[in-house]
């Protein structure tokens, strides 16, 4: 056998070896989300089923037009994984199978990893009224769309530490209307004006992000 043949294989047998076991209650809910989600026989969208623990994830932020009272959206979601397919940034999520909060399979946006770029595209494909169709305008959903608001930390803001940034503003999709640079580059949300898309936090180079989006639910 040839050595380079050889060392593949022996490198590929210690990978084998120390590669983490999975736990069996993880392996049995993993062939649960398959059969919830994998409905319409999309693999993809497994990828996408994370457990997530309820006490990191008290207000989550859900994909456009979901309704702020989380009961009412949970109840009418019916966890068929539609918006994920259709998503244009590949930015919605799905809780584990064991999620007690915040419903097992619900779609939720983790905008640090991936923001929502308002294709609209998912409210326009939901089945149920847990979403609302939303017209592809950027006035429009200006006007529409409220997942949040975002938040800036002074305290690890670059540009509020003496050097200039200005990264959350020029990622926004609505700049002066959602949010705006103060001299020199000190970004200040515009509440009334900011749809919680997570664009700024997605971009921002701090880490943890100096800005978030909060999102106010009613219970």
């Amino acid at each position: 056998m040839p050595l380079v043949t050889l060392r593949k294989r022996q490198k590929l047998h210690k990978l084998r070896r120390h590669r983490p076991i999975t736990s069996r209650r993880r392996f049995l809910a993993q062939g649960v989300a398959l059969l919830a989600v994998g409905a319409t026989g999309s693999v993809w969208r497994l990828s996408r089923v994370t457990a997530r623990a309820s006490e990191d994830w008290r207000a989550p932020i859900r994909p456009p037009t979901a309704s702020k009272d989380d009961a009412a959206f949970q109840a009418a979601c019916v966890r068929c994984g539609l918006c994920g397919t259709v998503c244009e940034n590949g930015c919605i999520e799905y809780f584990g199978v064991d999620e007690t909060t915040h419903g097992a399979l619900t779609p939720y946006l983790d905008v640090r990893r991936r923001s929502c770029t308002l294709c609209m595209r998912c409210t326009n494909i939901c089945p149920t009224d847990a979403l609302s169709p939303v017209e592809d305008d950027l006035d429009v959903i200006a006007e529409t769309i409220d997942m949040g608001t975002a938040v800036v930390d002074p305290d690890r803001c670059l540009s509020y530490l003496g050097r200039v940034c200005g990264y959350c503003h020029d990622a926004c999709p609505l700049p002066e209307r959602a949010i705006r640079l103060i001299p020199p580059a000190r970004p200040v949300v515009i509440a009334d004006g900011c749809v919680g898309c997570g664009r700024c936090v997605e971009l921002c180079p701090q880490s943890p992000t100096a800005i978030d989006v909060d999102r106010m639910v009613v219970s």
